[in-house]
């Protein structure tokens, strides 16, 4: 990067007006200062210590929703000490420190052009005079950043955009370089639930705005090291009060949702009807957005922004319909409608536990259906506690006896477990509720259309008239799909309208998405086409495990992979946050095979192999999954207090939470579990290592045999200093359970952290040379059929390389005191 910004430097210094440089200068120095905050934060994420993350990130992360130009100077400020300490002490030399001149510290001199920007370039005038003066000043403080920075900054390779610090390698997930050009940041934030960063390109010649999506897991998205589970729980305000309502709702599929206002009414007049327990079916034809309607009104209800009487139900299940499941046999390709709808009951009962037990696959049909209602039944929910959403389910029955088999099964789940929603391409048969999704009306494409050419920066689109906009929504047939990717072409190839409509039209339904798919075919890596092309050969389903192993395998990043496939219609991705599942369509996959015949043989053989390794290790992790209990959180969690702690620690409620866990305990005084589950809260969540050193002692008096309190206390004790009783601990967790690669980790973790808060003690040597052996034996030992066995091993690899910048630093030193002269 620091190659492109001595590019812009020079073309600011060659301009003839001060004035005119002076404000290039400023937006260079401005887009600078905030890659060098972004690569920071990500440094600080995936370098530093696990445990040393009680850095404060938050607060300066949601101030990028609308960042000033002080914000990056108070990220570096902050975060430059704690690289230094944590990774690299070679960190942004310059940052603090006065130069060999004696010019001020980077900071001061940066706090001096905030000053500076605020009075005079932000609400002031600039006369020639300070322009001439503060254009040398800022192409000055440009060239100390490039310089001093060195290593600040990220390079840009083929693999993408990577940094070095000390001995680490990070890589910056954060699109900082788009087209060539470095960005100038102007805001990030969720819309609607998705995230999306906002920019300008750092050119003089088109300083265009564009969008890009961010994945889920981008580095602003905080979500507290909480594990992602198939339900969660979200507080939803209403009229009597804020009600807990546990779902698995995907988030919206578009951040630009327009018009509906019939469709959305009779969404809403069926929802009240409290008292009709008939499904709702809303169906219409391909591309008329029947799942984006559902998904934008169920979000809109579980935000309390839906106008509805109604309360909200309890639980909300959605499923979508799928041609592959697991069973306790393995991957089963489903033949009939009956076993595909069957699985969207057994996906509702994840309801009440991670795993489903062997019996739920046993039973089927109206067994199935009567045994999902008693659990729900002993649980304390009733009929109208529950809704089930069923997304396209006109791949499920094919001929009219499916169709009529289907409709028998949802009357029966309508009556017996809790209210329907479907979407279908065909009005199925059926007694239900119908909302008909047609095309757009005309001032709703129009609205469409100018809405998606601001937010996708199309500046044909920003320019035409209504009435040049209007016609082209009507040869697009008003179909939401059509207009969103006129849209996205205008603004790829910054086109005309007529150009990009001309290029649509004389497509046939086919052409037009083999058209679409060759468009974004071309802009990817050649990596990211091999992810693909490997897998439409996967025999398992496809979610966001199976892409991450073959990204793994092929070696891409998944967040590059998940920011290339946001630009296609390549599939249909069911988003939870941290995972999702992921639907590829028909047509796409017979590109991707006709793309894969075009390969030479042995790269054709090699997506083969990386298919069957995949395929392995996806069966593998069921096996795991399907035999893994978690015993200690449901012996933990069974009073009602102590299912309150939980979810008080879900929400980021850590005040609530620790009073709950309170009264759990005087509830539960006995429970050994409850009290492990306290101790790891206080001691992970709220650094509180006293605290929880009592309570974990009182957990193993209580259950000597307890593995995760025995895990837990031996982690207490490393953070208090004591190695040999946190080794004592760790070796008791691992006689009763714990797999020795994980022991092996703590282990060295515990003598690294000790090393770093006295890198030059006597004992520094010895308690090096340990941790390298335990790490060396993590990674040695670790099981691909270990539950924890991914997170353990990256853990591993990332501490193996803090120990060596950890040893490499503190040899400097000790050959540099060797080589000190003797005092005369």
């Amino acid at each position: 990067m620091q190659s492109l910004y001595h590019s812009q430097l020079e073309l600011a210094c060659g301009l003839d007006s001060n004035v005119a440089s002076l404000t290039h200068l400023s937006a260079i120095l401005r887009s600078l200062l905030q890659s060098a905050a972004i690569c920071a934060i990500e440094i600080v994420r995936q370098a530093a210590p696990a445990t040393e993350h009680d850095i404060e990130l938050d607060g300066y992360l949601d101030r990028f929703s609308q960042p000033s130009d002080g914000l990056p100077i108070e990220v570096l400020d902050h975060l430059v000490p704690a690289i230094r300490g944590l990774v690299s002490r070679q960190y942004f030399r310059g940052w603090f420190e006065t130069t060999n001149a004696g010019d001020p510290s980077l900071v001061v001199a940066l706090n001096e052009w905030v000053r500076f920007r605020n009075h005079r370039l932000g609400h002031g005038v600039v006369d020639a005079p300070t322009a001439a003066l503060w254009s040398q000043k800022i192409e000055a403080l440009i060239r100390r950043l490039l310089t001093e920075g060195a290593g600040v900054l990220p390079r840009n390779d083929s693999t993408g955009l990577q940094v070095r610090v000390g001995d680490v390698d990070v890589r910056i997930s954060t699109p900082l370089v788009i087209d060539a050009h470095p960005i100038v940041v102007s805001k990030i934030g969720p819309s609607k639930g998705l995230w999306k960063l906002h920019a300008q390109l750092l050119s003089l010649d088109n300083a265009r705005v564009l969008t890009v999506d961010l994945p889920a897991t981008n580095v602003f998205a905080t979500d507290g090291g909480v594990r992602p589970e198939k339900f969660r729980w979200t507080e939803v305000p209403s009229s009597n009060g804020p009600k807990l309502v546990l779902h698995n709702i995907p988030g919206r599929q578009t951040s630009t949702f327009v018009g509906r206002k019939r469709e959305l009414e009779k969404l809403v007049e069926w929802f009240d009807e409290t008292a009709d327990y008939r499904p709702c079916l809303v169906f219409g034809d391909g591309g008329f957005g029947k799942t984006t309607l559902v998904l934008e009104f169920f979000n809109s209800l579980i935000e309390g922004d839906a106008e509805t009487k109604a309360p909200a139900p309890s639980i909300v299940s959605y499923y979508t319909a799928k041609r592959t499941r697991w069973s306790e046999d393995g991957l089963i390709h489903i033949k009939g409608m009956s076993e595909a709808m069957e699985d969207s009951v057994r996906e509702l009962m994840y309801c009440l536990g991670p795993v489903l037990g062997r019996d739920w696959y046993r039973a089927q049909g109206r067994a199935l259906v009567d045994k999902a209602a008693g659990e729900l039944k002993a649980e304390g929910f009733s009929r109208g506690d529950v809704l089930l959403i069923i997304d396209n389910t006109e791949t499920l029955a094919i001929s009219t006896a499916d169709a009529e088999a289907l409709g028998d099964f949802l009357k029966q789940v309508a009556k017996s477990i809790g209210r329907v929603v479907i979407t279908s391409r065909r009005r199925e048969l059926l007694a239900a509720e119908p909302v008909p999704v047609a095309q757009l009306s005309e001032a709703e494409a129009l609205t469409l259309i100018q809405r998606l050419g601001a937010a996708y920066g199309a500046i044909a689109v920003q320019q035409a008239g209504d009435a040049k906009l209007r016609r082209a929504c009507e040869q697009l047939m008003y179909k939401p799909l059509l207009i969103d990717t006129l849209v996205r072409y205008i603004a790829r190839s910054s086109s005309s309208v007529q150009e990009g409509l001309d290029q649509i039209l004389r497509k046939t339904n086919d052409e037009l998405l083999e058209f679409l798919y060759e468009d974004a075919w071309q802009r990817m890596p050649a990596a990211v086409q091999d992810v693909f092309m490997t897998l439409v050969l996967l025999v398992t389903p496809v979610d966001g495990k199976s892409v991450g192993d073959v990204c793994r395998e092929i070696g891409v990043q998944h967040a590059e992979f998940q920011a290339s496939l946001a630009e296609t219609y390549f599939a249909t991705v069911v988003d939870h946050g941290e995972v999702y599942d992921m639907e590829i369509v028909e047509l796409a996959k017979e590109f991707f095979r006709q793309k894969k015949k075009r390969l030479v043989p042995h790269e054709s053989e090699k997506l083969e192999k990386i298919a069957t390794r995949v395929d392995k290790l996806a069966t593998e992790r069921f096996e795991i999954a399907k035999s893994y209990r978690r015993d200690r959180v449901a012996d933990a969690f069974r009073s009602e207090f102590a299912k309150a702690a939980k979810i008080a620690t879900f929400k980021k409620d850590h005040k609530g939470a620790r009073e709950l866990f309170e009264l759990a305990l005087q509830d539960e005084p006995l429970n050994a579990a409850l009290r492990e589950r306290y101790a790891s809260f206080l001691f992970r969540t709220l650094r509180d290592t006293s605290g929880a050193l009592p309570v974990a002692q009182a957990a193993i008096e209580l259950d000597p045999k307890n593995a995760d309190a025995h895990l837990t206390l031996g982690l207490i004790l490393y953070k208090l200093g004591q190695i040999g009783a946190g080794d004592r601990s760790i070796a008791r967790a691992e006689e009763l359970g714990k797999t020795p690669a994980l022991c092996m980790l703590r282990r060295a973790i515990a003598r690294y952290h000790s090393v770093a808060r006295q890198p030059y003690a006597r004992s520094s040597g010895r308690l090096l040379r340990e941790a390298e052996q335990f790490i060396e034996l993590a990674l040695r030992t670790a099981k691909t059929k270990d539950f924890y066995y991914e997170k353990n091993r990256k853990e591993a690899e990332k501490y193996a390389a803090m120990i060596s910048s950890l040893r490499n630093r503190i040899s400097r030193r000790e050959a540099s005191a060797d080589n000190a002269p003797e005092p005369t």
